[in-house]
């Protein structure tokens, strides 16, 4: 996916460029929550209204052909992507199929460079219920942002934007290198969506954080002063700086987290990220469990420190059964052999190369504040990558997940060589041992 947001969030005035748009939308969440009886059911009058929702006739919505118009827009996928991830994308709309999503799936870009008319034919050939969504020309055109502002969301920027833009109600918002085990619209039956029509999942957590939601502003801590000084009555929100208990309680309040939320999935009842929930005084929903990772195979994690992973991130099941289920990995390292492209192939990290076959994953814990110092033995005195969740300890990935994954790399890789036939491939690849 795009790159997440390390320096973008450092440069905070793009963040408070966006607020207006997406806590005005938090705040709208209280009146549109009114049609919502809490069990995903709708009263009937808001029902037949989606029903006869029609697709938009925009140049700035674009559908193939083929395109399925019986497809309903209150439940959708969307994702944010650019010719350089087409792959890796495509690969994702064909895994969503084999694991049983029928939803209308939304391409947001930024700009009508970002996807080539080539890029944007294989997207419309692989699935007839994709549509295209080109949000900064469209914003431009009707005036709410400046061609110049336009190219500021040409990044992981494009997120929070689209997920103001789309007209989708029950939305779920996925990076293209997600690597996904189930039909992610299985989580808006759980709790926390029929709870608050919100499913977030956290971050990682950094032993030692100074920065982005941990950091300074004038002094003083950054959330601490959002909350104090935001305009709550420019919003209607009542109640003005009083954060609620979850947000008082929160890692990044704390100080013991550089991020909150993990963006590389998100399930939301139209709304955007967790701030802007909060900010609103509207009830949202996190997963119970805190980030996990998997073991990274060039980092060697197994051999030299197996109580500290450094690989990708990992995601559980947001539900509190006795028995873990993993959801999805975030690992671009698992699908592309450069996956931070070829020129920083030298300079790259271990943990960050690409991972061929990760074996163990983190167990799944509470949000853990992390060990300083790693508990293996002479390993314990190597320096540690940011990414590690250390001393965190770790257990074996389900045996399916191995399966999973090369069923997604033959779509990726089939896509990158334009061998698009193997796309049609959905069965379950199974390891046979002799």
């Amino acid at each position: 996916m795009l790159p997440l947001p390390k320096i973008v969030v450092g440069q905070r005035k793009w963040f408070l460029l966006l607020l207006p748009l997406i806590v005005g939308y938090g705040v709208l969440m209280a009146t549109i929550m009114n049609a919502y009886d809490g069990s995903d059911r709708m009263r009937d009058s808001e029902r037949a209204f989606l029903r006869s929702i029609v697709h938009p006739v925009s140049p700035f919505y674009q559908r193939g052909e083929q395109f399925d118009v019986s497809v309903t827009r209150n439940r959708a996928v969307l994702m944010c992507m650019h010719d350089g991830v087409l792959a890796m994308g495509v690969s994702l709309v064909r895994e969503l199929r084999c694991l049983g999503n029928q939803e209308l799936v939304q391409v947001y870009h930024c700009g009508p460079k970002e996807l080539s008319e080539k890029s944007k034919n294989v997207l419309f050939s692989i699935d007839d219920r994709l549509e295209l969504v080109d949000v900064c020309s469209d914003l431009v055109q009707r005036g709410v942002i400046t061609k110049e502002m336009a190219l500021k969301f040409r990044n992981w920027w494009i997120k929070p934007l689209a997920m103001y833009h789309t007209d989708v109600r029950h939305v779920i918002l996925m990076d293209v290198d997600d690597i996904i085990t189930r039909d992610p619209a299985t989580l808006r039956g759980l709790k926390p969506y029929q709870t608050t029509g919100t499913t977030f999942f956290y971050d990682r957590v950094h032993s030692n954080c100074g920065a982005f939601v941990n950091g300074k502003d004038g002094g003083l801590h950054y959330l601490k002063k959002l909350f104090a000084t935001f305009n709550y009555t420019q919003f209607d929100v009542v109640g003005g700086n009083s954060p609620s208990p979850k947000a008082l309680k929160s890692f990044a309040y704390t100080g013991r987290a550089c991020h909150e939320m993990d963006s590389s999935l998100v399930l939301v009842d139209k709304e955007t990220f967790w701030l802007s929930f909060e900010l609103a005084h509207v009830p949202y929903s996190f997963s119970p469990w805190g980030v996990s990772v998997v073991s990274s195979t060039p980092n060697k994690d197994m051999s030299k420190h197996p109580e500290s992973l450094c690989g990708s991130i990992l995601q559980y099941m947001p539900v509190e059964e006795e028995d873990p289920e993993m959801l999805y990995v975030n690992g671009k390292a698992l699908l592309d052999p450069y996956p931070e492209g070829v020129d920083f192939g030298p300079k790259m990290q271990k943990n960050n190369m690409f991972n061929t076959l990760p074996t163990h994953m983190a167990p799944r814990l509470p949000r853990t504040v992390l060990h300083k110092v790693n508990k293996t033995g002479a390993a314990g005195d190597e320096k540690m990558q940011a990414e590690c969740l250390v001393g965190l300890g770790a257990t074996p990935l389900p045996e399916s997940f191995a399966g999973n994954l090369l069923r997604r790399r033959l779509h990726f890789l089939g896509a990158t060589a334009g061998v698009f036939g193997s796309l049609q491939h959905c069965e379950n690849i199974l390891l046979k041992y002799n």
